[in-house]
């Protein structure tokens, strides 16, 4: 037979005083504890014996919480039994990632000095709210109570099966109370994901049509490049278009569908949170997944492929396994750490428009571009000529019409219309001088203009004679006359072949050519046109490069050809399509632009 039950007293003690033995270690570690910094702790403690409830109904009649009248029990009005309102609260609580949680050994956890009786509201509150609720208040409450039995001697004694039906209500009640968060968080987390990929249909099925389509217009019409690579049809702007309006169409459905959802499960989520402060980095880990699914949710590849990808997938793993975490922490099993919060990044600086300080200083000397009367400004002016030899380096494109060089020196030329002519005899001087040519060359020009306007044949004539001078002096066969910084290099030529004639201008540039054919590439790279790229949907302007569509009448196209003859760059290596175009806009580039446009025009 066995042995008789052994009879222990409220402490645990038997008849002769003694405790039970302790557990060994590793029965402790089987029994579901673990061992922290070599001291053998449970990841969730037992609950408090019967007895030790006992002991502490007995030595309290109302809430511990000093300004709560609540008693622990109470009486029902209708049939004038007692009824409990009151739980056993932990200190430092029961399960790991709990309230106030701290390494402790089981015998301490459930003991006496751990424990608290609140009324039901209080005892809620002071796990959900720990940061206003700290352990050596709820001690201060605990000895306020005691204290107040010594004096009023009031409390409640209980029987066993009293004690069972607190323990009862504190434990399982508060756990199941909690529960109803997270296992609510975990639903609306599944249901999002089950949406996002019954959702993920809606955009499938318009990409499928869209790749249908290219693929009957690719199989329609197929022809061959120069190097006998396939080239295929696609479909016309117009129905691409439609098909892609379509997919961002089926995606914003998608959204629209997922949006509630995912408002829910936030929603969850911040009850766990208030339920368990101590499991908020899983929270938080889940509310960021819950936002990817949503984001990757509105997302399609693009063409040429049109095939989903793995970022939706992707992005429900990351909410399954943020999830899986959350409800492992706030069970106090070992839980994956969340991902470390991203540190906290300024947000990029905003780029500084590099012609910020020249728009300005444009912006100043506009008012004597449009009358006539203003008082010549020679600060202005001095600060203008600086700026054109800055300007040179804008290449005259539509976009920078209104800041280049041309608009510079003319701003320039204006604001000096009222100067006297020795003021203006001056200024010319000092324009001859300036670098790159170009910057001098339109300074000068513009100078000219402006005087003729106004009436001034004497500084007309001065400044038409300095550009002129500065024309012949130019010796084109020299290679520091060709500034590879200077964009505007072309409309030196151009003011040349108005001060002579573009088959001088020509003549001089091949006789350069004939003395040095080292010039050949500077000289391409000068005379090239400037284009600019936009984006074809926002119009933004995307980048700039040079290209030869035509020769100016003035370019020595048969001394270039001679030249890249005697002394062969690199440009007989550079591809030119059907076109004329080519991939770059290097010197070797234009060069072989240059040679196709010679030889088509002699076929």
């Amino acid at each position: 037979m066995p042995p008789p039950p052994v009879r222990r007293d409220g402490r645990g003690r038997d008849a002769t005083g003694m405790r039970p033995p302790r557990l060994s270690v590793h029965r402790r570690r089987a029994a579901g504890a673990v061992e922290h910094n070599g001291r053998v702790t449970a990841g969730v403690h037992p609950e408090p014996t019967p007895g030790t409830v006992k002991r502490l109904y007995a030595r309290a009649f109302r809430c511990a919480r000093p300004d709560c009248s609540r008693p622990l029990y109470k009486q029902d009005n209708d049939t004038g039994d007692l009824v409990l309102n009151s739980r056993v609260a932990h200190i430092h609580a029961r399960r790991r990632g709990g309230a106030r949680w701290i390494e402790m050994s089981v015998e301490d956890n459930r003991a006496d000095a751990n424990l608290l009786l609140l009324c039901i509201e209080h005892s809620y509150e002071i796990d959900e709210l720990p940061d206003l609720y700290p352990a050596e208040l709820l001690r201060e409450w605990k000895q306020a109570q005691l204290d107040e039995h010594e004096q009023a001697q009031r409390g409640w004694p209980l029987t066993d099966a009293d004690a069972g039906r607190v323990l009862e209500a504190s434990s399982r009640a508060v756990e199941h109370h909690h529960a109803g968060a997270v296992l609510g968080a975990v639903r609306a987390a599944e249901r999002l994901a089950l949406a996002a990929r019954g959702a993920r249909r809606g955009p499938a099925g318009r990409a499928a049509t869209w790749r249908a389509a290219r693929a009957m217009a690719r199989g329609a019409c197929t022809a061959w490049d120069q190097d006998g690579n396939a080239l295929h049809a696609e479909p016309s702007r117009q129905e691409t278009e439609q098909h892609k309006a379509a997919l961002l169409a089926a995606l914003r459905e998608a959204v629209e569908v997922l949006a509630p959802l995912a408002d829910e499960a936030k929603v969850e989520l911040a009850a766990v949170r208030a339920s368990r402060p101590a499991v908020e980095p899983w929270s938080a880990w889940a509310s960021g997944a819950v936002d990817d699914v949503v984001a990757m949710s509105a997302t399609w590849p693009g063409p040429p492929e049109l095939e989903d990808d793995d970022r939706l997938d992707d992005a429900l793993s990351g909410l399954a396994e943020a999830t899986d975490a959350l409800a492992a922490a706030w069970r106090g099993d070992p839980a994956a750490p969340p991902p470390p919060p991203e540190p906290d990044r300024a947000p990029p600086p905003v780029p500084r428009d590099p012609l910020e300080d020249h728009r300005a200083l444009l912006d100043r000397a506009r008012p004597y571009a449009r009358v006539d009367h203003r008082r010549y400004d020679a600060a202005l002016r001095a600060e203008l000529a600086a700026a054109a030899e800055r300007a040179a380096g804008i290449p005259p494109v539509p976009s920078a019409r209104a800041v280049g060089l041309s608009a510079t020196c003319r701003l320039a030329a204006a604001v000096a219309g009222n100067a006297d002519d020795d003021e203006l005899a001056a200024l010319t001087e000092q324009d001859v001088r300036r670098r790159p040519l170009s910057a001098a060359v339109l300074l000068l020009d513009e100078a000219a203009r402006v005087a003729e306007k106004r009436g001034r044949p004497g500084p007309q004539e001065r400044a038409e004679a300095a550009l002129a001078a500065l024309w012949d002096s130019i010796d084109w066969s020299n290679p520091g006359s060709w500034d590879p910084d200077d964009a505007n290099g072309q409309s030196v030529l151009w003011a040349g072949s108005r001060i002579t004639s573009p088959e001088q201008v020509k003549q001089r540039l091949s006789q350069a050519l004939a003395r040095r054919s080292d010039v050949v590439l500077p000289l391409v790279a000068a005379c090239a046109d400037w284009e600019e790229s936009r984006d074809r949907e926002t119009w933004r302007v995307l980048g700039f490069r040079r290209r030869y569509r035509e020769l100016p009448a003035w370019f020595p196209g048969q001394a270039v050809v001679a030249a890249a003859a005697s002394a062969p760059p690199n440009a007989e290596s550079v591809v030119v399509d059907a076109f004329g175009e080519t991939d770059g806009d290097d010197a070797d580039s234009l060069l072989a632009q240059v040679l196709w446009l010679v030889q088509r025009s002699t076929a």
